[in-house]
């Protein structure tokens, strides 16, 4: 595979490319994780991806009992994520904003999105990411993330952070049970320069010291399913998109004039 996938950005034009690919390979990667019988709501699982030189990490989450016009909105919700005041299944996050972007040919649309999280690691951290929505039917949908270059740069007293591929979220609802998978693909958070970072992050995660690693994406997950099964909740968020957008028209009416 081509060095391009072990880059830490990318241009828009490469994530666009590849973000077909990516879709297809995350809804195989959930269809895979739900063939196993779990007894458990929560499932994380991790897999050396040889392509990018670190681990990709699968947390499968089952929420019970979530109607279709529930799942519609989660997805929705998870789509604007970075500009909603705030993320009811992950508390890191801190704000960010989306600005729609050309999607490539068979995508629903595309967003740049650039959220800003606390970690608890003493710094802020941001991302710079193309977001791109496929369907594959009504009741099936992959969001594909990519870190990628972008002339605007990242937000004052915040350290970068990049995503490999794949990473990204599939939300697939099948007999009133919302299946959430979250697949992340990271070398390291900034601490260290980009070589010995992914040298230490393999290491702890191939030695098993990745305990807080695992526990944070439990974490998220335990907050998904909560909120996920409260269609009030769901509702609320969604709403507070159309207030999000509204703000913003507001603001930028009022700085043309």
């Amino acid at each position: 595979m081509s060095t391009i996938h072990r880059l830490t950005e990318l241009s828009l034009e490469q994530a666009r490319a590849e973000s077909r690919a990516v879709s297809l390979n995350l809804v195989a990667m959930a269809k895979q994780s739900e063939a196993i019988q779990i007894s458990q709501p929560v499932m994380i699982s991790r897999y050396w991806n040889a392509a990018v030189g670190t681990y990709t990490y699968h947390t499968h989450a089952q929420a019970l009992n979530v109607d279709k016009g529930t799942f519609q909105k989660i997805v929705d919700c998870f789509f604007h994520a970075a500009s909603l005041p705030h993320q009811p299944w992950y508390a890191q996050f801190l704000t960010g904003t989306s600005a729609a972007t050309t999607a490539v040919d068979g995508a629903n649309r595309a967003a740049v999105v650039r959220p800003v999280f606390d970690f608890g690691l003493g710094k802020k951290h941001g991302y710079c990411q193309l977001l791109t929505e496929f369907s594959f039917s009504e009741s099936e949908f992959a969001l594909v993330l990519r870190s990628v270059k972008d002339a605007v740069g990242f937000p004052a007293g915040t350290t970068p952070a990049f995503t490999l591929s794949p990473t990204g979220d599939v939300f697939r609802w099948h007999g009133n049970t919302l299946h959430w998978h979250h697949i992340c693909t990271v070398a390291g958070v900034g601490l260290l320069p980009p070589t010995p970072e992914r040298y230490l992050m393999n290491s702890l995660r191939w030695l098993g010291l990745d305990q807080q690693e695992r526990k944070t994406y439990r974490e998220e997950a335990e907050l998904f399913i909560s909120w996920a099964q409260n269609a009030d909740a769901v509702h609320a968020t969604w709403l507070a998109l159309s207030s999000s957008s509204e703000k913003k028209s507001e603001n930028a009416d009022i700085k043309s004039a």
